[in-house]
């Protein structure tokens, strides 16, 4: 019986796991001082733009950056396309939102090498449902 178990809630938490949609890359530009993220994202998913009012029901992505002696972090995080601006229905509100792709860049001011750790938040969704929120940490080497 506590095998059974076990084989369940395994089972269970590699569909969470599955149920992410989202392929995320991360990279430091050294030329222009940017971490990148880029998420590629399964077709019929979308994931919704900083843009989008944090009231309005669904959760902007984010990209969050520990602090740290070794960097500053310069002005807000810049998403690199447009979103579309839609009414969603579910949300009774207007959202922006990205489909297929999703880039973001933020501007630092390195003052030593060192390691940068952070992570992306967000709430990924498709016509009928949406997926609890996200978090996927990750960790860069800036010089």
């Amino acid at each position: 019986m506590k095998s059974l178990l076990l084989v369940l809630l395994m089972s269970f938490t590699s569909m969470m796991y599955a149920q992410n949609h989202v392929k995320w890359t991360f990279k430091y530009n050294a030329k222009s001082s940017t971490v990148i993220a880029t998420g590629e994202i399964e077709p019929g998913w979308h994931l919704y733009s900083q843009k989008t009012d944090e009231n309005a029901g669904p959760i902007p992505t984010k990209m969050v950056i520990e602090a740290s002696k070794n960097y500053k972090i310069v002005g807000a995080t810049v998403e690199g396309s447009v979103p579309h601006e839609i009414y969603d229905k579910n949300f009774e509100s207007t959202v922006y939102l990205f489909e297929s792709h999703y880039t973001a860049e933020q501007q630092l001011k390195v003052k030593k090498p060192g390691t940068l750790k952070g992570e992306m938040q967000y709430m990924i969704c498709d016509d009928t449902k949406c997926l609890p929120p996200i978090s996927v940490p990750f960790t860069l080497e800036i010089n």
